[in-house]
């Protein structure tokens, strides 16, 4: 009797680390395919940061909302853009708010053939329109009203990443106060109340 009592709490000791076993292969499963489900993946232009193929309407809603359109012009070739936009816009754009605060779009400096409305709706060509800003360098980044008129000071270039938050929150701040609207953004504070970066 003892021997099978012996034989029938160590079968259930295996049966126990036999389901044990399938329960952590099976958490272990779950974690790795929510993991590739989650991760970033490659992006392409337009996908977060909307490209701007019709600035005269981004205007109007940013006109409606009293804030500015915001523009990074960016190249597929620059590799501060895509550092810009995949550690700073995108996380921003994904987890937080941001967007009550301004009208965000891309334009790409190297994109031939691409079509785009102005802010007075004419049809230009992306790949010109950087120029007609004045854009030099990729990344920079205007912020402008509804007429397409710059009203805060832009960010050129790229130079150290933690400081890209702080100096986009004061433009945009300049921009609100420039258009009346009372609201100010802290993008510290939404990066903390949020899911997070």
């Amino acid at each position: 009797m003892l021997k099978n009592s012996t034989q029938t709490a160590e079968t259930q000791n295996a049966t126990d680390d036999g389901s044990d076993m399938e329960n952590k292969m099976k958490t272990f499963f779950t974690l790795i395919v929510s993991a590739l489900l989650l991760a970033p993946l490659p992006g392409k232009a337009g996908e977060v940061l909307p490209l701007a193929v019709d600035l005269q309407k981004t205007g109007k809603v940013a006109e409606k909302f009293q804030v500015p359109v915001v523009i990074f012009y960016t190249a597929t070739w620059c590799n501060y853009c895509k550092m810009l936009e995949e550690n700073i816009i995108t996380p921003l754009l994904e987890t937080t708010p941001i967007e009550e605060y301004a009208q965000f779009q891309q334009v790409l400096l190297d994109k031939e053939h691409w079509m785009m409305k102005d802010f007075a709706g004419n049809d230009v060509e992306m790949k010109t329109f950087g120029p007609s800003q004045g854009i030099v360098v990729a990344p920079t980044t205007h912020f402008y009203n509804s007429k397409g008129e710059q009203i805060a000071e832009p960010i050129i270039g790229l130079t150290l990443e933690e400081h890209y938050p702080a100096n986009l929150e004061k433009r945009i701040n300049e921009a609100l106060e420039k258009l009346g609207n009372k609201k100010r953004l802290d993008i510290y504070k939404l990066v903390e109340e949020s899911d997070g970066i």
